[in-house]
């Protein structure tokens, strides 16, 4: 099993590629423990230096009003920050660079597929005492880490979903309430769980 050199970088990239060689030694064990701190390091992209707080920070100088979402997006050749900002003209999209802070773009949202339920969330938002700021901060306090996302839900009883990778690499998701900031729940994220169902699928349907 040969090491990609590019991978040698510091800190848990490090750790990554001493547990492979370990791997490679001693089997098992020391596999998972490298699988573990390998999903630690693709739910913070490297490179990720801005925070979810600064990036929203910096969102709302570009678009002032009320963040409703934030997400990390890894998609492209480096991570950005996407914050959507309720304003007075409508939902903004302010993409945030996850490296520089620096905003990159600043954009109508132009999808007009569900307006009834974007304008029931932004009426739920208008109503929240606790911001989505403060709703990170909330969850970091209960599941130390790095925020990865923040999404309102709105309903009869609007709260924060934010998502939290631990420095040893695993994920939680953490409930916020929305009017007394409260942490209602803290779980494991099961999304790892979701993939391995539709992995087997998939091959259920090859075959």
């Amino acid at each position: 099993m040969g090491i990609d050199a590019r991978r040698i970088l510091t800190g848990r990239r490090l750790l990554v590629t001493a547990l492979a060689a370990a791997a490679v030694a001693g089997g098992g064990a020391a596999t998972a423990a490298v699988a573990a701190a390998d999903d630690g390091d693709e739910a913070v992209p490297a490179g990720t230096r801005v925070t979810a707080v600064q990036a929203a920070q910096a969102a709302l100088k570009a678009a002032p009003g009320t963040v409703e979402d934030i997400d990390l997006d890894d998609d492209g050749d480096t991570p950005v920050w996407e914050v959507d900002v309720a304003a007075s003209g409508g939902v903004r999209t302010v993409d945030v660079d996850a490296g520089s802070g620096e905003v990159v773009r600043n954009r109508a949202d132009r999808d007009d597929d569900d307006d009834d339920d974007d304008r029931r969330e932004t009426k739920a938002l208008g109503g929240a005492k606790t911001t989505a700021v403060a709703a990170a901060n909330a969850a970091l306090r209960a599941a130390p880490g790095t925020v990865t996302s923040v999404d309102f839900q709105a309903g009869t009883a609007p709260s924060w979903e934010v998502e939290v990778a631990g420095s040893d690499g695993t994920e939680r998701e953490v409930t916020v309430d929305a009017a007394s900031g409260k942490v209602l729940q803290n779980q494991a994220d099961d999304r790892d769980d979701d993939d391995r169902d539709d992995d087997r699928d998939d091959d259920r349907d090859d075959d």
